[in-house]
């Protein structure tokens, strides 16, 4: 009989919590959370700021992810999944799974789009997801093994706007460069490659910002003579004793000039240019010292002469001069070149100046 009259007491306290559970399930049904009332169009644009400002991407899911906005309510859900602007950057390196790069694909809709991709570890089936997409391509990363992955983006892509290309050469090139074609709206371009003609061919003369590192320096006065439009420059060079051009090489439209590396290569390139629209140079102190260049035996290694000598064959009105492993005063450049507004002089390197 206790067993039974315990049950009993049981079952009633549930019953009495049940009863008094629905009032405060329907007072809580009843209330309207504010984030909730928002107009899609301000929660729509709320979502995009949650992400990195495009063209970064997002994490696929990790925080901030376009993902994360799917789990929260089912009314987020649908408004994130009906929003294409939160999946239109991604960055394929961090998936191994072609079903979710198609997936994302699908989510952006008709936007232009941000992709990075890589063939290393056997990832580019993910970045190929993509390729049938590639009318749609604004900013592509590509890091590659091997240039002859490239022979497979074949189409036309009018809305390419930039392109981050690295090849490691690990594996088998292919034998002709591959050309980037029918790219109306590229401007920008880094490359970071053993040889720039081998592996690529580019249209050289529309780009407008070009960062280039690369091993074959006496491909660079070739390069540089075809690129009449021109603004920003940044240039690293390994072949240290490569042969520089044998004549001016004017870049009439230049205003942002960077060497990353102080080889003899290096040197013969920035002796030969001319550029009077230059406002910002930046190279380390050792440019302005080889024999050939400045005055050796002049104070300070004859660096602020050479300096001097350049700005006065090109014609330029340098407004920020940056000089790296320096070891001449601050002082000494800024009396020197008074009419330059800003000038700089570090010990090390400049760390991602472009």
């Amino acid at each position: 009989m206790l067993p039974s009259l315990e049950a009993d007491r049981a079952i009633e306290s549930i019953s009495v919590l049940r009863a008094a559970k629905k009032p405060a399930e329907d007072r809580l049904h009843s209330h309207k959370y504010p984030v909730l009332t928002l107009p899609n169009e301000i929660t729509s644009e709320i979502f995009q700021h949650y992400l990195p400002t495009y063209p970064e991407p997002p994490e696929f899911f990790e925080d901030p992810s376009p993902t994360t906005l799917t789990q929260i309510c089912r009314q987020w859900r649908e408004l994130a999944l009906a929003t294409p602007a939160l999946w239109r950057a991604m960055d394929l390196r961090q998936i191994s799974s072609s079903e979710l790069a198609h997936l994302w694909l699908e989510r952006s809709g008709c936007l232009p789009l941000s992709i990075r991709g890589t063939d290393a570890k056997g990832l580019f089936h993910t970045f190929s997801a993509s390729i049938p997409h590639c009318a749609r391509w604004e900013y592509l990363h590509l890091a590659l093994d091997t240039s002859s992955n490239l022979k497979a983006i074949d189409a036309a892509m009018p809305l390419l706007r930039t392109l981050s290309l690295v090849i490691n050469r690990r594996g088998r090139s292919a034998s002709s460069p591959h050309r980037f074609q029918d790219v109306p709206l590229l401007r920008s371009v880094v490359l970071d490659c053993h040889s720039p003609t081998a592996d690529v061919v580019l249209p050289w003369s529309q780009l407008t910002s070009l960062a280039l590192r690369c091993n074959y320096s006496r491909e660079i006065p070739s390069i540089l003579r075809q690129m009449s439009n021109l603004v920003h420059c940044t240039l690293s060079m390994w072949d240290r004793y490569g042969n520089g051009p044998d004549s001016d090489l004017p870049l009439l439209r230049l205003e942002t000039l960077v060497f990353k590396d102080d080889n003899e290569t290096d040197v013969a390139v920035f002796k030969h240019l001319v550029t009077p629209a230059l406002v910002c140079l930046e190279l380390r102190e050792s440019f302005l010292c080889f024999k050939g260049f400045g005055a050796a035996i002049a104070p300070h290694g004859g660096v602020v002469e050479s300096l001097g000598a350049f700005i006065s064959k090109s014609g330029c009105q340098l407004r920020e001069l940056r000089i790296t492993k320096a070891s001449v005063p601050q002082e000494i450049y800024r009396s020197a070149f008074p009419s330059i507004s800003t000038i700089n002089c570090f010990n090390t390197a400049v760390p991602n100046s472009q």
